[in-house]
């Protein structure tokens, strides 16, 4: 849904807000000129970063106008009320584009690591070793061994409980042994 929001308003500037300004760069400049054309708009700023368009204009210019404006230059489907809260697509992705490219790329490491060493090292054991190099060195750089925070405790206990228990855990039928009277 493409929604249009005012994000404040005063007697001389209006900021307006949607979605749209930051995955359209040739939306921006449409909007800009539409707004701009409106008699009595001095200024129209665009923050694609921020969806936001920015506009100064005189008091006597009417918000109506500026997000009927808005709203045929954009293709709006609906204009939201003051303190209405913008629409959330039901649909979630799976994960970021980012976090996509981040995990092929820790692969691609992986399976460069693997190759060069003949199958030796991967990007897990390198990981390990790293940590339990860092570790005795501040052991052995500090004179301390000092007690790690709860929660790594607690994640620690967990995710070996975890390993250690798999097989446990994919084996279970569902019965926990409670009596079924």
């Amino acid at each position: 849904m493409r929604w249009l929001a005012i994000a404040h308003h005063l007697p001389d500037r209006t900021r307006l807000r949607t979605p749209v300004l930051r995955k359209d760069p040739a939306a921006c400049e449409r909007l800009a000129d539409a707004l701009a054309g409106i008699p009595g708009v001095r200024e129209v700023k665009i923050r694609p970063y921020t969806g936001s368009a920015l506009v100064f204009h005189d008091e006597r210019v009417a918000i109506e106008i500026l997000l009927e404006m808005a709203r045929r230059t954009l293709a709006i489907d609906r204009v939201l009320a003051a303190g209405e809260d913008p629409p959330i697509a039901p649909q979630v992705p799976a994960f970021s584009s980012l976090a996509r490219k981040l995990v092929v790329a820790v692969r691609e490491i992986d399976r460069d690591l693997r190759r060069g060493s003949d199958g030796t090292v991967d990007l897990g054991m390198l990981a390990t070793l790293g940590f339990l190099g860092a570790g005795a060195a501040e052991v052995v750089a500090s004179g301390k061994l000092r007690m790690p925070p709860w929660f790594n405790l607690a994640w620690w206990g967990f995710r070996t409980f975890m390993t250690t228990e798999q097989p446990e855990i994919n084996a279970d039928d569902g019965d926990d042994g409670a009596d079924p009277r």
